[in-house]
């Protein structure tokens, strides 16, 4: 598993929810981000661990998945451009399913300011079993979007629009 790759994407998970880029991670983790990052240190398990807890299920999977291909080509760059891309593609399909759910909740920051968090879930069926994508949005956003005047599927092709004019 390619730990720089796990570090690079709970940096960008960390600065959209908690509006804190590597702090977080080096100050209440204990992670060593710029060792991982220049090759000089490799996570142990439980510092792995508690990166698992940044991201929702689904996405820690994804996350490993980028991580493997980002180990296996070298090749490979801007890592967190194809994490999120893969999320808003995943999210796009999943628009269509008739089992999708989606809520919205608020988070505090450490700066005194709140994120608005969309979840994307997507059930199946009585097993208990669902998988969630979880993305900032912004307070302005979630409202358009809670209020229908802005529908998921033309705010994810935004976002990928966004997404790929970023790379």
């Amino acid at each position: 598993m390619n730990d720089q790759t796990l570090v690079e994407l709970a940096i960008l998970t960390t600065q959209q929810q908690y509006g804190a880029s590597s702090t977080y991670l080096t100050d209440t983790l204990y992670i060593p981000v710029g060792a991982v990052l220049r090759g000089h240190a490799q996570l142990t398990a439980k510092q792995r661990e508690k990166l698992r807890f940044l991201f929702t299920d689904y996405e820690w999977m994804l996350a490993q998945k980028i991580a493997v291909l980002a180990a296996s080509d070298p090749d490979v760059r801007n890592v967190a451009w194809r994490y999120q891309d893969a999320k808003l593609q995943i999210a796009k399909k999943w628009l269509t399913s008739p089992l999708l759910a989606t809520s919205y909740s608020k988070q505090p920051r450490a700066n005194g300011t709140v994120s608005v968090h969309l979840q994307l879930r997507l059930q199946y069926g009585d097993h208990g079993l669902e998988d969630i994508l979880d993305f900032v949005v912004s307070s302005q956003e979630a409202k358009q979007l809670q209020s229908d005047k802005l529908d998921l599927l033309t705010w994810t092709n935004q976002q990928i629009a966004d997404n790929a004019s970023s790379k």
